[in-house]
This record gives structure tokens, sequence and C-alpha cells, in this order.
């Protein structure tokens, strides 16, 4: 869900009409409240409800909603995962990549070399992969083969450390035409963290840029729900 802000605060400066709304970016399901309208007093001028509807007509929409794509996603762990932890791992991704109809082509465990990581690379570009996740580059090596190899197969890195916490050590980058997200660890998949705040814009553009990734910082915070909280009155 996408809101745009300038539009909302310009209808609410009007005065007596209030436009509210979730915050933006949101990943919302089908038939969930997303914003409403109210008019506070009993009766306004006309022209204050003309004005609030020209705003919405000619510089709207005030919120769009946008459909997941169903992205074909390669998945790729350069983690040595003990048995109990390979399948926390694949079901976290398996669950996650599901909610948003993606197509799952491969799930990849490889070793952390350069051979490894640019076959696996080179099998996700073969298969026509939309989305690459990537768990396991090291954030603090900009030798790993996980960004080296992709610079051999062609692709960019975007950025490297995302506005956020947990999961400040994201990445982003192209290979191709398909996407490449990148987390620091295989758990990143099993808890809330940046991961969350980014895919619903990759599943709703079919890419994501660095400025997808920055403005996020505004609700980056994800321990305390990224989003609005009431005070601890107790």
């Amino acid at each position: 869900m996408r809101v745009r802000a300038e539009l909302v605060d310009a209808i609410n400066a009007l005065g007596y009409v209030s436009v509210f709304t979730l915050m933006d970016g949101q990943a919302v399901k089908e038939g969930e409240e997303v914003a409403g309208c109210k008019v506070t007093p009993v009766a306004v001028p006309g022209l204050l409800i003309d004005e609030a509807e020209r705003i919405a007509r000619h510089e709207g929409p005030v919120i769009e909603l946008l459909p997941f794509r169903p992205l074909r996603t390669f998945v790729v762990a350069t983690e040595r995962l003990k048995p109990r932890a390979r399948e926390l791992f694949r079901a976290a991704v398996t669950s996650k990549l599901g909610w948003y109809g993606a197509e799952v082509l491969a799930v990849r465990e490889v070793a952390r070399t350069s051979e490894a990581v640019a076959g696996a690379y080179g099998e996700a570009a073969a298969m026509g992969a939309e989305l690459v996740l990537f768990a396991g580059a090291s954030a603090i090596d900009p030798l790993d083969p996980a960004y080296a190899e992709l610079t051999n197969a062609g692709g960019h890195l975007l950025q490297l450390g995302a506005p956020m916490h947990p999961g400040s050590m994201l990445w982003l980058a192209r290979l191709g035409d398909a996407a490449v997200v990148g987390v620091a660890s295989c758990a990143g998949f099993g808890r809330s963290s940046s991961l969350d705040l980014l895919l619903p814009f990759v599943f709703a553009y079919g890419r994501a840029d660095a400025k997808d990734l920055l403005r996020l910082g505004h609700g980056g915070l994800i321990e305390s729900a990224a989003g609005r909280r009431f005070p601890p009155y107790s």
C-alpha cells in the first residue's frame, strides 16, 4: 500500500475534513481497513468538500493498492546449516515467499567459494529468476564471493547496509533484470527484520532500488513494531 502523504496533508489542512491512513509501504490483506475520512462538524461549507474532492481527483490517488507479483525466486545460502537449522530455514523461506505468491525455483545451499557462488548466480540467471534471495554473505568483507561473483556475472551492488534494526546488514543488488536481496544470516528469514519491510516493495514493483531501502529508516526500529506506538501508560 502506498500513501501520498503530501496529499493527505493538503486535504487535512483545509480544516474540518480529516483523512487518515495506515503508514506508507505496509503489506495488507484483502478486506483490511487501510484509510478513512471524516467530517468533524455537523455541517461544513460545500466549497470545502468540493476542494477536498478536487485535490483527490486531480492530484491523487491519495491511496494506491498494488498487487504482488508472483516473482520467480531463487534462494541461495552459503552457511553450513545443521539439519534442524536447515529445516527451519526452508520453512521460513517457504512461508514468507508463499505469502507473496512467489514461484520458488530452487533453494540452494552452496559453499562460500567463488566457484560455488558463481555457479549459483549462473543457475539463477539460466532459470530466469526475477528475484534472488541470498543468505549468509559477510557484510564486513567486501571480497565475499556474494559481491565479487555478482560483479563478475555482470551484476551491480546497489546498497550495502540498511537503516533498520534488526537486519541492518541487508544488501541490495541487480543481476540482469533480477533483483538481488541479501541478508547476513539464514536466521534473517526466521524473524521479523529489515527483509520483511523491503519485500513488499520488491513483490509490488518487481524490483527494488537503493532509495526504496533507505526510505525505510522512518519506522525502521522494527523491535518497536516499525510503526505507531501507544504510550506505555501502565
